[in-house]
């Protein structure tokens, strides 16, 4: 509970944001339910900013600058969604870099899962700067029209998602991780345990 509230959300851009949205002024009821386990992770499309690093990283065979998460080789993402507005996000940003040193080191790892960030209600040049700012290796991306977001049900940011490949190219939630990350190691330990297993 947070200063007598017991359901608080934390939406892109703060009070803003929600007015963009709802000038009206109106409670208006969401019509999206949230996304979990189980469920499969929305199609997006996704523009390379850091071309030939991402695309690297990333292991992206054809040459557009635009991919989707189908583009992707590895068999797990594990995709962070963030705004650069949201306090909780940027006190985030310590334990996503750290688990991404986590990732790189870990041999039974690093080459089944690769990590990326998604800025909800952000324009390329702001997620652009935001990387360079916070001095983050793994790719970002712009969800400026908060697309995904909303596909996504709206959830609290931030949340982050591991998913794994379907049989069909797509891509399958099997973990939602929502707010602080209170233990790494813990969640480390989570991931691997859902990597070791057999796909579906």
């Amino acid at each position: 509970m947070r200063l007598g509230y017991n359901r608080v959300h934390r939406l892109p851009h703060g009070y803003f944001g929600w007015r963009d949205v709802h000038s009206s002024g109106e409670d208006v009821q969401e019509t999206l339910p949230q996304l979990t386990v189980g469920d499969s992770f929305p199609f997006c499309h996704l523009v390379l900013l850091s071309y030939s690093r991402d695309k690297n990283y990333l292991q992206i065979q054809h040459d557009e600058s635009t991919i989707s998460l189908e583009d992707i080789q590895s068999e797990y993402i594990f995709i962070e969604l963030y705004n650069e507005y949201c306090h909780q996000c940027l006190k985030e940003v310590k334990e996503y870099k750290a688990l991404y040193s986590m990732l790189a080191e870990d041999s039974s790892l690093r080459n089944k899962i690769k990590m990326m960030g998604i800025g909800v209600g952000s324009k390329k040049r702001q997620v652009a700067r935001f990387r360079k700012q916070q001095t983050i290796d793994f790719p970002l991306f712009a969800d400026q029209k908060s697309g995904i977001f909303a596909c996504l049900g709206k959830p609290d940011l931030p949340t982050s998602y591991l998913v794994q490949r379907n049989s069909n190219g797509g891509r399958k939630i099997i973990l939602v991780q929502s707010g602080h990350i209170r233990n790494r190691k813990a969640l480390m330990e989570k991931v691997r345990s859902l990597v070791s297993r057999k796909a579906d």
